[in-house]
């Protein structure tokens, strides 16, 4: 967690638990990185039996997790030298286990996996202990009691200028909720995101911030939705419900996400691999951005052209946040400076938008100002317009 994050659509991180035990589009599961090994291998030791990679490869990793896959990388390679018994095209051994690691790179592209596997824990160097606030290992998810409560108590941002965020003028604070990993995992109980969600972001002082929970989980935001109105409790006003597509494969999260009852619904479709209609109606907000990062998949902005469009048609805001490292536009390839295509003076001007629900901003106006705006002296109605009256398009 931390304040201050160059994370574009929001103030802050905070994360109740670290780490992901579900794999998912941007972590492939231990068997499709064994499948990848084999493939990467037979392009290395043309002609040897596929047979006899497979044995190797499955004698190295058999029941290790995503995480120890990827640390084996040199160990792997080794082995299935030790077995074919040739020499790799690419002319030994310790370059082509760079090569293997550049290939499951390529295929493991969650950002907070990617922190974890150099901030955590490392099966081939048993000494190395996981830094302070990452969990062991990410799959191995770990609660982290208190974070939500610090960051409740960090200053109130409402009304304030963000000079680096000029996007994020006078709303709340903006807090993005499990950055490092889903606390919607199966190992997190619904008592403990009762009790360090909920209780916290209800809180005198977690109510002067909006806070924005993404999980790849949302069926199981929903049941934690449901499991709560058992227990007579509502879902807060300013915990925003977020889920992640990336594409037409995963659109039925943004489905199963209208079940959760939050009155605020977000999407953060990134990294966009491809071309996707989605359900906008009863979200307020869409964020958008390509991959970072080497061996990013393409972004074509015209693919943004179309959300900012399906978003305009519903009342959604449209968030570009970054065209990521391979961007397109009219058959070209953008050569950015920025590595993460972030800046967006480098971008076309149509591409400039970043807006923030309408919503975002009335939250806190009808905390401090229940009559309705009509009804209010005149110095008042002036403020509350200035706060809250339309939804912030930098662009």
């Amino acid at each position: 967690m931390g304040q201050d994050t160059k994370i574009q659509w929001c103030d802050d991180t905070a994360n109740p638990s670290t780490g992901c035990s579900v794999a998912c589009e941007l972590r492939p599961t231990p068997k499709q990185l064994a499948g990848i090994a084999v493939a990467f291998f037979q392009g290395q030791f043309p002609g040897s039996d596929k047979n006899v990679i497979e044995k190797a490869v499955q004698e190295e990793l058999r029941d290790r997790n995503s995480s120890e896959n990827a640390q084996l990388y040199l160990e792997t390679s080794e082995k299935v030298a030790a077995v074919v018994g040739t020499i790799p095209v690419s002319g030994g051994v310790g370059r082509m286990a760079v090569g293997y690691e550049t290939a499951l790179k390529e295929h493991m592209v969650c950002y907070a996996h990617q922190l974890h596997m150099h901030y955590s824990g490392d099966i081939t160097r048993p000494t190395k202990k996981a830094n302070t606030g990452y969990a062991p290992q990410f799959e191995k998810v770990t609660k982290f009691p208190g974070r939500m409560a610090a960051a409740a108590g960090w200053p109130d941002l409402f009304g304030m200028i963000r000079k680096s965020k000029p996007w994020l003028d006078f709303l709340p604070r903006l807090i993005f909720v499990s950055d490092m990993g889903d606390a919607l995992s199966p190992e997190v109980d619904f008592e403990y995101l009762e009790s360090e969600i909920i209780g916290n972001v209800t809180g005198a002082a977690g109510q002067r911030h909006l806070w924005l929970w993404l999980s790849k989980h949302p069926k199981r935001m929903a049941e934690f939705g449901r499991w709560l109105c058992d227990l007579g409790r509502s879902w807060p006003d300013n915990l925003v419900a977020m889920t992640t597509v990336t594409g037409p494969a995963t659109v039925w999260r943004a489905e199963a996400l209208q079940k959760v009852p939050s009155r605020f619904k977000g999407l953060s479709v990134e990294p966009l691999w491809d071309r996707v209609g989605l359900p906008l109606a009863g979200f307020d907000l869409c964020i958008v951005g390509g991959q970072s990062g080497d061996g990013a998949k393409p972004f074509d902005l015209d693919w943004a052209l179309d959300l900012k469009r399906q978003c305009e048609a519903t009342g959604a805001s449209f968030f570009l946040k970054q065209l990521g490292s391979n961007a397109w536009w009219n058959g070209q390839r953008l050569h950015l400076r920025h590595g993460h295509g972030g800046d967006w003076i480098e971008w076309p001007p149509e591409f400039r938008v970043r807006q923030m629900p309408a919503g975002f901003y009335s939250y806190r106006c009808e905390r401090l100002w229940p009559t309705p705006v009509s009804n209010l002296p005149r110095q008042e109605e002036a403020s509350c317009a200035t706060l809250c009256g339309t939804e912030n398009n930098a662009g």
